[in-house]
């Protein structure tokens, strides 16, 4: 199993869904920016990103159905899944490539 099957059916709702999702993160985003840009009050604590990444493996196989990623985009994102080494595809929510099978929809949802 993988992208490739989903119904056709399914893709106009899972397309409508991300949007959604996409939509709420950029506000989420923008909201956070905002408050970013004002001083650091007391106690808080700007200066943790980026996040270092290099103790992490990628182990999935592909990215099957994932949108390009934009040229100039408005926000760094990152989507991190769990895989479980002792488990075929990395565990029973998982499709042949690695995925959970709405990891690509969420993350296409954020790019678009």
């Amino acid at each position: 199993a993988c992208y490739n099957d989903i119904p056709k059916k399914d893709f106009k709702e899972i397309g409508q869904i991300s949007d959604m999702l996409g939509e709420k993160a950029v506000k989420i985003l923008v909201k956070s920016a905002r408050e970013k840009a004002k001083p650091a009050a007391a106690g808080e604590y700007f200066s943790g990103t980026p996040v270092d990444i290099s103790a992490l493996t990628k182990v999935s196989k592909d990215d099957l159905g994932l949108l390009a990623q934009p040229a100039k985009p408005r926000f760094n994102t990152a989507l991190v899944g769990i895989y479980v080494r002792s488990q075929p595809y990395g565990g029973s929510d998982k499709s042949s490539n690695g995925h959970r099978y709405d990891t690509i929809p969420f993350a296409n949802g954020m790019i678009s």
